[in-house]
């Protein structure tokens, strides 16, 4: 890089500007034009612009925004809003005809744009920190904020020549290269500062650059961050910031591509729209005075007339933290995030009173002191549960760095959370907060916030945000309202000072990493988890996770309107060190009400077989609005417009239904389906979302319970003593392309007292598979499946047991089972389905407990000539029954035989065999196809079985068969004898 000459630089003066160059001159003792030295020795004194000293002794002179000193000794006037100063002490004097303030005295100051004295460079080094330093012989050197230092050529005196950084190229590898940096050619000089830049050529100055933000550099070089500890990272280990590794914070390393790193503190403005009439929006951070005028943003010097934020010049990348820790008017807390609103140009531009911050007081609760700070911005809350108090909350968190997108329209500020309380000061941890549009509409700000935390003292963290509201000054008149349902709050301010309304948004619901409580208070000057105040309405969340008050229903006020301030809390969570917990709001601003259309969808859509039908009404408060459009989108699907309404009418509930093709809701899949609509402004190209109305499709889960008698006829009556089979069937819905498990899954049923214990249980697929267990005990049976593999839920699930009536069962009593489902499947979702009631009626039968199914009279009989009587031989079951009717009815019953095929041979189907007898009591009857034959009789005395055939003998009871002679062929004969079971009385 070229070095000025000698001769090119005159040494007389060093001139320190709040973000312009520094001027070499000569160094020489000052005199004034004509050659007169000052009056004063040994102390500084400033030239006007005419060379004639001021007059104003060892007192520092503020300058006016046009550079003029004030002419009063010894006080700081303020400016006016064109940056002329007022011509009495502490009066402001009206301008005359051409803009200019008149004067009571002549001499004037030269600029100083950050309101330093004018030093002699002859009697003192000024250092300032440096990126490239211009060696010239024989010369001192000065350090300047700036990138390159002007030598200054000393005369008089010879100082120590400052240690020159030789080498400062470094990037990826060995070389660093910043966008945009000029070399400076013999016989001119290259004045660069952090907010603007200007070229001086013989006591003129060129205008303002509109620009004053540096290129992101192309690489930057990383140092790694510091081991955390219990209190974080010791600051004094941090070094410069522009080394400090933020990409922990990062979601990708290109992230920063096309943003602009910016070295003063200004918002970002948002597009205009046409309903914005002349208002100007931006998204900013720090204090922002109230009482400024809307012309006052245009400059970046007012700062410290207003004593806040905007166009106060942000920590350059070679001041180490340790630095800034101990600055407080170098800081701007990251943690006052906004969207700031300039009052229509149609209310006057110079006017005071022009800008609406929100933050009490005035907009300036960093500066205005510790007690204001308190109830307003961003918290880290550190404690030991999730339901336990704040051991700790964060202190300052300065931005360290800056940077805007203006095509994107995204403000991104990476900052410190620093612990000033100790000693040594430690670093807590990092944050990014990106400040952007929303996608849903312009004028919505979503605030997306990272926090990495460096300490091990706590296992819990917790985010707030409070905001003590002081709107245009009216303070205690802020007024707000809900949205309704745990949506958010906003406030309505009627009639602004520039005859304009303003809305203020706050949305807490219905997006990513959203809060999830939200507390009021009327006297709000605490930090949002405070627990240790005697007060207890002052206090917002005095545990982690304390809930939110009561919504008191969609613009509705909240009943805090004496000292109104607010704060919201996020989930405590577990952040281990080193890790990075994610956090969002959302906020807009606007001067009418952002209202868009509601949607409901009904909870009871319905398959049918061209799909699933859904129904529901939308309403639309918006006059303005063309057009409504309803969206449905299925699952990860894409949205689908699935209905356009023009000239939607305004404040009616209007029904709307569609029917989503079975394609995409294939029955039998768990399906999510979302309904939205979007109310379109033609005149502002702008769409307005509507909430987004959700329903969850799941397969239903069946349980049908089902009891079969031993014959495997549904009974309708059950005797004691008999058994009955149950079967639970279990039918989830799903089908085999579902692939979730059934979790954790059981069926219970209460177990009937009527019934001895269960046999044979079994829990089986469709397949007959075994695939679970069952237990009992007295009160309840219970069927388990198999976890070891789970079971996939598209199984049907059979669980069978048999249980026995107990003999002493009371009569007319029912036996009553009903079964239950429940459990969670692998997916999460929750089931819990009850079976139909089975109820069977414990009643006394009578009733066959068994009877032959085959007799004979022996095989290979001789014919005999005479009549021959045979007897009975063989049966295979006994006759039996069992009478288990109350005995107080006096039950009795009877038992007769009748022949329904005679016996007749098989060869010859022609030759059949008459005379097949029964005798019983002594007495013999003839078994023919038309006449019965009295078995047995019996009144019953008891519910033991009885078994008739054990009495027949020869000689006894029983079947015989007598041939008579010379009726016999020789042939083998069957027949058929039906048993009948009477229920009559004895004597009929």
């Amino acid at each position: 890089m070229g070095n000025p000459t000698e001769s090119e630089i005159e040494c007389e003066e060093q001139l320190e500007s709040d973000g312009e160059e520094n001027l070499a001159t000569e160094c020489k003792e000052p005199e004034s034009e004509n050659g007169e030295a000052p009056t004063t020795e040994g102390e500084k004194q400033p030239e006007s612009e005419s060379g004639e000293a001021p007059t104003a002794e060892d007192k520092e002179q503020p300058e006016t925004e046009n550079g003029e000193a004030p002419t009063t000794e010894g006080e700081k006037q303020p400016e006016t809003e064109n940056g002329e100063a007022p011509t009495t002490e502490g009066e402001k004097e009206p301008e005359t005809g051409n803009g200019e303030a008149p004067t009571t005295e002549e001499e004037e100051q030269r600029e100083s744009g950050n309101e330093e004295n004018l030093a002699n460079a002859c009697e003192r080094q000024i250092e300032y920190k440096t990126e490239e330093n211009l060696v010239i012989e024989g010369e001192e050197q000065l350090e300047t904020d700036d990138e390159e230092n002007l030598a200054i050529d000393c005369e008089e005196e010879e100082e120590e020549e400052p240690e020159i950084e030789e080498n400062l190229e470094v990037d990826c590898e060995e070389e660093f290269y910043i966008e945009g940096e000029e070399l400076v050619a013999e016989e001119e000089e290259q004045l660069e500062s952090n907010i603007e830049e200007e070229l001086v050529t013989e006591g003129e100055e060129q205008e303002e650059l509109a620009s004053e933000e540096k290129s992101v550099p192309k690489c930057l070089r990383r140092i790694a961050s510091p081991r955390v500890d219990y209190f974080g990272i010791p600051i004094k280990t941090v070094g410069e910031i522009g080394n400090i590794d933020f990409s922990k914070l990062d979601d990708s390393p290109n992230e920063l591509d096309g943003f602009t790193q910016m070295s003063t503190n200004v918002g970002l403005e948002l597009p205009t729209r046409e309903s914005y009439q002349g208002r100007s929006y931006y998204m900013y951070f720090g204090d922002l005075a109230d009482y400024r005028s809307r012309n006052s943003l245009k400059s970046s010097r007012l700062f410290t007339r207003y004593d806040d934020d905007w166009g106060r010049p942000l920590p350059s990348m070679n001041t180490t933290l340790s630095d800034l820790a101990y600055d407080f008017d170098a800081q701007i807390m990251v943690q006052n995030f906004s969207v700031a609103t300039a009052l229509s140009e149609d209310y006057n531009p110079d006017a005071i009173n022009g800008v609406v911050p929100y933050y009490y007081p005035g907009g300036r609760p960093h500066r205005a002191g510790r007690l204001h700070q308190k109830g307003n911005g961003l918290v880290i809350a550190y404690g030991e549960q999730e339901n336990g108090h704040a051991k700790k909350q964060s202190n300052v968190m300065p931005i360290l760095k800056l940077y805007k997108n203006e095509k994107t329209h995204e403000l991104v500020a990476y900052a410190a959370s620093l612990d000033t309380h100790t000693n040594p000061r430690f670093v807590e941890g990092y944050l990014k907060i990106k400040m952007s549009l929303t996608n849903e509409r312009k004028g919505r700000i979503k605030v997306s916030m990272k926090y990495l935390n460096l300490t091990t003292r706590y296992p819990y963290t917790n985010i707030g945000y409070s905001v003590h509201m002081d709107i245009g000054r009216r303070h205690t008149n802020s007024k707000m309202y809900s949205l309704g349902n745990n949506k958010g709050l906003y406030f309505n301010e009627k009639n602004m000072n520039d005859g304009q309304d303003y809305y203020l948004y706050f949305f807490y619901n219905g997006y990513a990493n959203h809060p999830a409580a939200m507390r009021a208070s009327n006297n709000p000057q605490v930090l949002p988890f405070d627990s240790r105040i005697n007060d207890p309405e002052r206090l917002f969340f005095d545990v982690l996770n304390r809930p939110s008050i009561p919504d008191p229903g969609k613009d509705e006020m909240y009943p805090y309107t004496g000292h109104p301030g607010w704060a919201l809390r996020w989930e405590p969570q577990v952040q281990e060190p080193d890790t990075v917990r994610e956090f969002s709001l959302e906020i807009m601003v606007s001067n009418r009400p952002d209202v868009p259309v509601e949607v409901e969808l009904d909870n009871d859509g319905e398959y049918t077989d061209e799909g699933y039908r859904i129904t529901g009404i939308w309403n639309n408060p918006e006059e303005e609005a063309d057009y409504i459009e309803l969206y449905y989108k299925v699952d990860d699907g894409e949205p689908q417009r699935f209905a356009h309404k023009e000239n939607p009418s305004v404040n009616t509930d209007e029904s709307w239904g569609y029917t989503i093709p079975v394609d995409e809701v294939k029955k039998g899949l768990d399906h999510e389906i979302s309904v939205y609509a979007v109310t379109v402004f033609l005149a502002d190209n702008e769409k307005l979302q509507s909430n987004i109305e959700t329903i969850k499709i799941r397969p239903e889960l069946t349980i049908e319970e089902r009891v079969f008698g031993t014959d495997g006829k549904v009974p309708t009556e059950v005797a004691p003593g008999e058994t009955l089979k149950y079967e639970i069937l279990v039918d989830s819905g799903y089908i085999p392309d579902d692939r979730g498990t059934y979790g954790q899954f059981t069926i219970s049923q209460k177990y009937d007292p009527h019934f001895e214990s269960p046999t044979d249980l079994k829990v089986i697929d469709e397949n007959g598979k075994e695939i679970g267990t069952a237990t009992y005990d007295v009160n309840e049976i219970v069927a388990t499946l198999d976890t070891n593999p789970e079971v996939l839920r598209s199984t049907k699930v059979k669980f069978t047991f048999n249980a026995k009536v107990k003999e002493d069962a009371a009569e007319e009593d029912f036996v009553v089972s009903q079964a239950t489902a429940t459990g969670k499947y692998s997916t999460g979702d929750e089931f819990n389905q009850t079976s139909n009631e089975v109820k069977t009626k414990i009643s006394g039968v009578l009733k066959f407990v068994s009877a032959p199914g085959v007799i004979g009279f022996g095989e290979k009989l001789k014919i005999s000539s005479r009549t021959k009587t045979y007897q009975l031989i063989q049966f295979d079951e006994s006759l039996s029954v069992k009478d288990s009717r109350a005995l107080s009815r006096n039950p009795s019953w009877r038992m007769t035989a009748k022949l329904v095929k005679p016996l007749t041979g098989k060869k010859n189907k022609d030759s059949t065999l008459d005379g097949l007898y029964y005798r019983y009591g002594g007495n013999v009857s003839t078994l023919t196809e038309d006449a019965s034959a009295l078995v047995y009789k019996k009144k019953t005395t008891g519910k033991e079985e009885i078994n008739i055939s054990n009495a027949w003998t020869p000689e006894g009871d029983g079947l015989y068969l007598e041939v008579p002679a010379g009726t016999a062929k020789a042939d083998a004969y069957e027949g058929t004898v039906q048993w009948m079971l009477q229920n009559v009385p004895v004597n009929e």
